[in-house]
């Protein structure tokens, strides 16, 4: 997924002040998330004659700072960044923003900064995936979720606690999980177990909707009579699991794309507008939901 400069190019590049390389930084390889948005921006820069540096943070926002500072000692022409769930404030993509590199974020922003992004429209795919779950009947909708320091985050928080109030329905805090990388099964199996038990499930990932898969099948509870499950991103793995998973479906392609086009603005010194852009989102209703497998 990498292509490098070879020495000739790298000798011209520093000679006109341009290298033709672009730094493109993810929190995973491993995260089925990132293969098809980092394929997307390799191909569009590619026919504009630009190389990509990937680098892989690991979803640690201490080497993701590293990471970006080797770049930006390489001299890429710029950026593609998509910070990690740990990188908490916009302290240094100040810094990076003053070192006069373009960079465009990716999957997630900064409220009240200059920078540009692309991200989904993470509000509305959590008020649809809300929406589906109350019309099939669910009222006692937990959520498993990340930290709201992350605008992702806090915009599918939003969405979820809104849709609930506009039918008349109070949140309940305890029915809200935090979960990070790796545990979804234990924030699943925590809100499983209160009393009440939910009826229904959203989940911010995928991720953490296939862990709760995984615990309710282990606890012999009925996906969707007893638990209805909803995800986020729409994985590849997402249509092919013991329960089809109902997601909300990002389009990870266009996410590269645009990004990749509004880099390429930001390089020639046009403005893109708007600084901030939003792509549209779907819901996939498969069996976790509908129960039509069953």
């Amino acid at each position: 997924m990498c292509s490098v400069t070879g020495p000739a190019s790298l000798a011209r590049g520093l000679t006109t002040a341009k290298t033709n390389m672009i730094g493109l930084v993810i929190p995973s390889v491993r995260d089925s998330f990132f293969p098809s948005v980092t394929d997307a921006i390799e191909t569009h820069l590619a026919k504009e004659g630009y190389n990509v540096i990937l680098s892989n943070t690991g979803a640690d926002s201490s080497i993701e700072q590293k990471k970006i500072e080797d770049l930006l000692a390489w001299r890429v022409d710029g950026l593609i960044i998509a910070p990690s769930q740990e990188t908490q404030d916009a302290s240094f993509f100040w810094q990076v923003w003053r070192s006069g590199v373009p960079f465009v974020l990716i999957d997630r922003y900064f409220p009240d900064t200059p920078f540009y992004s692309v991200t989904t429209d993470d509000y509305a795919g959590a008020a649809m995936a809300v929406e589906h779950l109350l019309s099939i009947g669910r009222r006692r909708i937990a959520c498993i979720g990340g930290p709201l320091t992350v605008s992702a985050n806090k915009l599918r928080h939003d969405g979820y606690v809104e849709t609930l109030i506009s039918h008349s329905i109070l949140p309940d805090p305890n029915l809200f999980a935090t979960s990070s990388a790796g545990d979804g099964a234990q924030a699943a199996r925590h809100l499983i177990e209160r009393k009440p038990r939910p009826d229904a499930l959203f989940c911010f990932n995928d991720r953490a909707a296939v862990d709760a898969i995984s615990v309710c099948l282990e606890m012999g509870i009925r996906i969707p009579e007893d638990l209805a499950i909803v995800g986020y991103a729409d994985l590849e793995h997402s249509h092919i699991l013991k329960v089809p998973l109902t997601t909300v479906r990002q389009p990870r392609n266009l996410l590269g794309k645009h990004a990749s086009e509004m880099l390429l603005k930001l390089i020639a010194g046009d403005t893109p507008d708007p600084a901030q852009h939003k792509l549209p989102v779907e819901l996939v209703v498969r069996d976790s939901t509908s129960g039509r497998s069953r």
